[in-house]
């Protein structure tokens, strides 16, 4: 029997959606204040900003295909937790977002984790793609998965991706295959670099403040970026409380610096364990009271 009524959860039609597509966005996720003061932050740290190197070596051999774009290569910031302040803030406080409380309740039940450190994708005109990839439901990947039995959805890492500039139809950027969460065969090659079919792959278009969710069992990647202006993305991924998909973060122990940090934000970053873990309340400051502990 489900507990999904004892703590807040998306509602039926984005879990429908989500369910159907493997991806959901939300629209104006964030308020204009807080995209204003995630951008200034980026802004005041340009010396942090770094490249991936060209071709980007997460995306595989795919010299001279279609994705491969004209001259600017993938950028991207880190380490924005441990900025000095103010800057960190601003960052800091999506860790837990009160709004984000529901999606992940829903996606993990009680309990779940960051993994991965926090990344800001940032992009020029004419900046490289990235294939796509995600092996859907091929065969079982304990880590990216996704799944639904009595009336709870389950999932393996998810990706949320907040927009902090605008990504119009054409302009490129994330771009999905809606469903292929589901897929029991492997994508062709041909489609994953974006020569075939390229029908079945849908760019997401978004404004500044949206958040687009995915699993990372959905096939996605990144389309060569044609906009106008520079795109920026902030990606913040999440685990089951149990699960840590990416090594080098906070895999044993916290670092000293969390102690600036929320007890619910310190949460988020726990290496994964389930026995005695704090949880997080709908509030996204407090944490779970004893007595539901065992939620």
């Amino acid at each position: 029997m489900s507990n999904q009524s004892t703590y807040a959860t998306m509602s039926e039609r984005e879990q429908y959606l989500y369910d159907l597509q493997g991806f959901l966005v939300v629209r104006g996720f964030l308020s204009d204040e807080e995209v204003s003061q995630l951008n200034a932050s980026l802004d005041a740290n340009a010396d942090h900003r770094g490249e991936y190197g060209s071709p980007n070596l997460y995306s595989g051999d795919w010299s001279n295909r279609p994705m491969e774009g004209q001259h600017a290569p993938f950028r991207h910031y880190a380490g924005m937790l441990t900025w000095d302040m103010p800057w960190c803030q601003p960052f800091r406080d999506l860790l837990a977002h009160q709004k984000l409380i529901p999606y992940l309740n829903t996606m993990f039940g009680r309990g779940w984790k960051l993994d991965h450190g926090v990344d800001v994708l940032t992009s020029q005109a004419g900046c490289e793609g990235l294939k796509l990839h995600g092996s859907g439901n091929v065969s079982f990947n304990g880590s990216r998965f996704y799944t639904y039995q009595n009336g709870d959805m389950r999932n393996g890492l998810i990706v949320c991706q907040y927009y902090l500039t605008d990504a119009d139809p054409g302009d490129g950027g994330l771009c999905v295959i809606p469903g292929s969460h589901k897929a029991n065969f492997d994508c062709p090659d041909p489609i994953l670099s974006y020569e075939e079919d390229i029908e079945a792959v849908y760019q997401i278009p978004v404004r500044a403040g949206d958040l687009v969710i995915f699993n990372e069992a959905t096939t996605h990647g990144t389309l060569p970026w044609r906009g106008p202006g520079e795109r920026r993305t902030a990606l913040y991924r999440y685990t089951p409380k149990y699960l840590h998909y990416a090594g080098g973060v906070y895999e044993t122990a916290l670092p000293d610096w969390v102690a600036e940090l929320t007890e619910a934000q310190r949460a988020v970053l726990e290496p994964p364990y389930i026995y005695h873990r704090p949880l997080i309340e709908d509030d996204g400051v407090s944490l779970v009271s004893p007595r539901r502990e065992g939620e």
